[in-house]
């Protein structure tokens, strides 16, 4: 699809929210050009999101070509060397829902067969500034850093930060979103400890290394897991203040039985996994206090299907087993 190998590979995770996706993907075209793609990945969409990408596909750039890759039908668009600004896209249909890891890591290995120098991982419900994903990776180059986020303002209100930089903490790593002080615009970019999967920037190198998402969990801390693997091997990251990302916050995290379920079960994996036995015994015991207390709150609130996947994604967490539904 990509010849020669894409500078960069975007990769965007696409499941029953193609207008949202296909509002990113128009952003990421009116960007400045350059030598990159982007990877779509429908995670087994229920509605007619595969249909509609196809049709915008056939619109952007035909035509299309279809074959196979990892018994997944792949979808693209063909750019044939002309001098054309547009990048090429993939549509890759995934055969399960394998979540926000197991999806972005379709894209990932697909990206790393292109031989695509730089990966960057996208949520669909973003829109990019239209010098964002220049500003992104050059800042990263610039700074000699791996892996590098771009500063995410609220959608409805652009002056309003969502993300800012992250830190890692013992309770529970926390995205910022206020500047640091001393940190300006000018600067062009400051360290941070994690950087959000809603737009983070990898090396190629880094997943050579450390190796992919973990697909252990669905959704929800992925994110801050691969930073800490990555700081543990020496690896930088970085957040670039002038590639600014437009996030739709809450339009896929609505206060569900689902979300609920695995920010729980996801806490708890993570905790165990990188602090010792000690520290992670005394955070489930305050961890717990805290669960069944969010529990008895959802129950006066008249949501016990919250209640119930709170204590359920506690208890799974704490067995390491884990269930995509929480209702079964």
């Amino acid at each position: 699809m990509f010849s020669p190998s894409p500078r960069l590979a975007i990769v965007i995770l696409n499941c029953n929210r193609c207008k949202d996706t296909i509002a990113c993907l128009e952003s990421i075209c009116s960007s400045a050009p350059g030598s990159y793609g982007v990877i779509i990945v429908d995670n087994l969409s229920l509605d007619d999101s595969v249909a509609e990408l196809k049709r915008w596909m056939q619109n952007y750039l035909p035509p299309l070509t279809e074959s196979s890759w990892s018994g997944m039908l792949k979808t693209s668009t063909i750019n044939d060397g002309q001098a054309c600004a547009r990048p090429g896209i993939t549509l890759l249909e995934a055969r399960n829902n394998s979540g926000f890891s197991g999806g972005n890591n379709l894209g990932i290995r697909y990206a790393l067969e292109l031989g695509a120098t730089w990966i960057l991982l996208l949520n669909n419900d973003t829109i990019v500034a239209c010098d964002a994903l220049e500003r992104l990776v050059k800042g990263a180059e610039g700074a000699g850093a791996h892996l590098a986020g771009g500063a995410v303002y609220e959608y409805a209100d652009a002056s309003k930060a969502w993300y800012l930089g992250g830190k890692f903490s013992w309770w529970g790593d926390k995205d910022l979103k206020c500047m640091r002080k001393g940190a300006t615009e000018a600067q062009g970019t400051i360290e941070t400890d994690w950087i959000t999967g809603c737009c983070m920037l990898v090396r190629r190198e880094v997943f050579e290394r450390i190796g992919l998402l973990d697909e252990n969990s669905f959704i929800y801390c992925e994110d801050a897991d691969f930073c800490r693997r990555a700081a543990r091997v020496g690896f930088r990251r970085i957040l670039v203040l002038g590639s600014k990302i437009y996030h739709k916050v809450g339009s896929t995290s609505l206060p569900s039985a689902l979300a609920r379920y695995h920010f729980t079960r996801s806490r708890v994996y993570f905790h165990g996994k990188h602090y010792s036995l000690p520290a992670h015994a005394s955070f489930l015991f305050i961890f717990s206090l805290s669960r069944w207390f969010k529990a008895c709150c959802c129950l006066l609130q008249g949501r016990p299907d919250l209640a119930r996947a709170t204590l359920r994604g506690l208890w799974d967490g704490m067995l390491g087993v884990e269930k995509s539904d929480p209702r079964r």
